[in-house]
């Protein structure tokens, strides 16, 4: 579809009322503004105009975005998160709808499609080598001009040609200081946006196309990694000519070197994309996907005991163990919310060895003996996860939880282990809104398992 008439269907009443509904309004993330998306119901009708009114003027002008620094360790400079506000946050959406249907190519592959098809690359034979390249600070050094030159082609149309200007030109700023003297950025794509990783995959589709057609070479690109798989004594060769590549379009990758997060290595040493581990022929689990995971299960128990201590009665401890439980279970198996498989085990089903999910199944029943919950609850396991992962879609069983299609009734039971009897007091409105705060909340929690896999 033409980008001016995406451009039309995405910018109207019905379409942006879908997004407030579906994706802007059961999220709690809170922008410079500080208001709560449900708060715009009372005035919807009166925003949705406004934006479509300036959008296709050409002049909406975003609230700058809230910071939020997400730590990476000790020793590295915590990765910058831009939330917007509600109202910009349909805009956003409306906008990477949009420009998903002009660039259908540009959608970001699933980690597990990806790795599958590495499986495949490694058990081929054909290769003798890997080159891993990183790229520093991918995405606040993309150069703006190479989003306007991969983008403009296609775009034409002023009004989107502006919206998109705007949305990588508003600066994000702490809370505590606001806009105020802040200069529009003038490099970089802001992180957390609905259209960072679109953009970014736009502005290197061009690079990505070139040695996708290499027929000598396995290459993959995800976000800001980059492996080859090459003949012997072509890697180097591959990798150099990529680097310089990306130099040339303004990007910063590592070069080669003895303390370089770049590398060129035989396949037969170890090495790790995405968060797998590539060793001896095998795929599996880094070590340290799995002591996060681990950590984040251990987490829900401590949590447990602290409800235990604050119980005032069996109905309390009831329902705190029915609680862990649910969580517990909830980690192992992930779910299928949002019409999406979630969760640690969903993302790492690409595996070809179950040995380390049986090592940490045994973990959590140690977990489970140490807190004194044997007996008391029932965990699932990781090793029919992953089987259950592998036979089929979210309707073919029951042993993966499938949020999006749970009745009133299911759902007031759940509210019911979080808020107790209070959930069956509760208008059908009123608990379908928590239900779904409640669960987008624990789905998030999910995703933080793998946040930093690669």
């Amino acid at each position: 579809m033409s980008a001016a008439r995406s451009f039309k269907k995405y910018f109207a009443h019905k379409p942006l009322l879908r997004i407030y509904t579906d994706k802007i309004k059961p999220s709690g993330a809170i922008g410079l503004d500080r208001t709560r998306p449900a708060q715009l119901d009372a005035r919807l009708n009166e925003e949705l105009d406004l934006i479509i009114r300036k959008v296709h003027q050409g002049n909406y002008r975003f609230t700058a975005y809230k910071e939020k620094l997400i730590l990476k360790g000790a020793i590295s400079q915590p990765r910058q998160i831009s939330i917007p506000t509600a109202r910009d946050r349909i805009v956003l959406r409306a906008l990477c709808d949009c420009l998903a249907e002009v660039y259908p190519s540009a959608k970001l592959s699933l980690p597990q499609e990806v790795i599958n098809d590495l499986r495949a690359g490694v058990a081929s034979g054909k290769y003798a080598e890997y080159a891993k390249i990183d790229l520093k600070n991918f995405y606040p050094s993309i150069p703006h001009s190479l989003i306007r030159t991969a983008i403009w082609k296609k775009v034409r149309k002023p009004e989107l040609r502006s919206l998109i200007e705007a949305a990588i030109t508003t600066p994000t700023v702490p809370e505590s200081k606001g806009r105020k003297d802040t200069p529009d950025s003038t490099i970089g794509v802001p992180q957390g946006l609905a259209i960072s990783n679109l953009l970014a995959e736009i502005a290197l589709q061009n690079i990505d196309s070139v040695f996708q057609a290499n027929t000598g070479i396995w290459y993959k690109r995800y976000v800001d990694d980059i492996l080859i798989l090459a003949p012997e004594g072509q890697a180097k060769v591959a990798a150099d000519e990529l680097i310089a590549a990306l130099k040339n379009l303004g990007l910063n990758p590592h070069d080669f070197g003895p303390d370089s997060k770049s590398k060129v290595a035989s396949l037969t040493e170890p090495f790790s994309f995405l968060g797998y581990q590539v060793e001896g022929g095998q795929i599996i689990i880094r070590h340290e996907s799995i002591l996060r995971f681990e950590s984040s299960i251990a987490k829900i128990f401590t949590a447990y005991r602290h409800k235990v201590a604050t119980a005032n009665s069996p109905k309390d401890l009831q329902r705190a163990r029915a609680y862990c439980e649910w969580k517990v279970n909830l980690r192992i198996t992930g779910c299928y919310f949002g019409y999406k498989r979630r969760g640690w085990a969903s993302y790492f089903s690409q595996i070809t060895s179950t040995t380390q999910l049986r090592s940490v199944n045994h973990t959590i029943r140690k977990l489970t003996q140490r807190f004194s919950l044997e007996g008391h609850i029932r965990t699932k396991s990781l090793i029919k996860t992953f089987y259950e992962l592998r036979r089929g879609s979210a309707g073919s069983h029951t042993y993966i939880p499938n949020l999006d299609d749970r009745d009133i009734g299911q759902k007031r039971a759940l509210l019911a282990i979080w808020i107790g009897d209070e959930a069956w007091q509760l208008s059908d409105h009123h608990a379908e809104r928590l239900f779904l705060i409640k669960v987008t909340k624990a789905v998030q929690e999910l995703e933080e398992d793998i946040a930093h896999a690669s």
